[in-house]
């Protein structure tokens, strides 16, 4: 957990923490990070690696690592710098790719959150079934929408508005970095401004998919800091006792007071 504040104008706090939990699989694929460069910004990331043959977990390390990267090297807050960290990040998984057959389908989805402490705003992408969700007053205000083929089914309206959690073949990607991917990644285009108790969560398929949303807004309701939220969150998901849990991994940042009592 760590907290940061900023700004001689303005002061911002934030909180974060973040869980990785392997679940029922054999290697955990799934990768997250963050940094902190003060008056410059923060910036936080996940990845879930897929291709076999533990390149799943490098590919999401690779990713993670390339986007806090190049985030250090040109903090700057915008769509655009936001779209090239992603862009970075599809750069290095591609140039791994060809070293050796076993990492040659290798891939990873990927979420990212940046805040500017002294605009006091926030942005985001994402890139697959990663998911970032934004909470405010404690409810869900704003999520992202998976690059999926059902995704893609449930716009064409084949489905109706069924959710994705219950649909066959919800896990096959429409995008990702490093899968030749036929749609590209999303990036907000315009800033958000935040607010005192807002609260976002970063998390893998391992996570949403076995957890509605407001559970998600319950087990927030109910925890006094982030880690408790997180480790709320995830015993909801364990306690299930599904036979091929996914990795499950998360990352929340809260803003300011606790999003509970606001």
């Amino acid at each position: 957990m760590i907290t940061h504040i900023a700004g001689e104008s303005h002061r911002l706090q934030l909180t974060v923490s973040a869980i990785t939990e392997q679940g029922a699989r054999a290697t955990n694929e799934d990768y997250l990070g963050m940094i902190d460069l003060g008056r410059q910004g923060f910036c936080c990331t996940l990845a879930d690696g897929a291709g076999g043959h533990g390149n799943g977990a490098l590919a999401a390390r690779l990713t993670v690592d390339a986007v806090l990267d190049a985030y250090r090297e040109n903090p700057l807050f915008a769509p655009a710098s936001l779209a090239s960290l992603i862009s970075r990040a599809e750069h290095t998984v591609s140039e791994e790719q060809p070293l050796s057959r076993s990492r040659m389908h290798m891939s990873a989805t990927v979420v990212l959150l940046c805040i500017d402490p002294l605009m006091g705003r926030a942005l985001w992408a994402h890139w697959g079934d990663s998911r970032l969700y934004c909470f405010r007053n404690g409810k869900v205000a704003s999520m992202t929408e998976d690059h999926s083929v059902v995704q893609q089914l449930l716009h064409a309206g084949v489905y109706g508005q069924s959710d994705p959690r219950t649909l066959p073949n919800r896990s096959v990607l429409a995008g990702a970095v490093g899968a030749q991917s036929s749609v590209p990644p999303t990036v907000l285009h315009e800033s958000m401004e935040l607010m005192e108790g807002d609260a976002f969560l970063l998390c893998s398929d391992g996570l949403w998919e076995n957890l509605h949303e407001s559970e998600m807004e319950s087990a927030l309701s109910t925890s006094e800091r982030p880690d408790a939220w997180l480790r709320a969150m995830a015993a909801s998901v364990v306690t299930q006792g599904r036979p091929h849990q996914d990795n499950l991994s998360a990352l929340a940042v809260w803003v300011g007071a606790n999003p509970a009592i606001n």
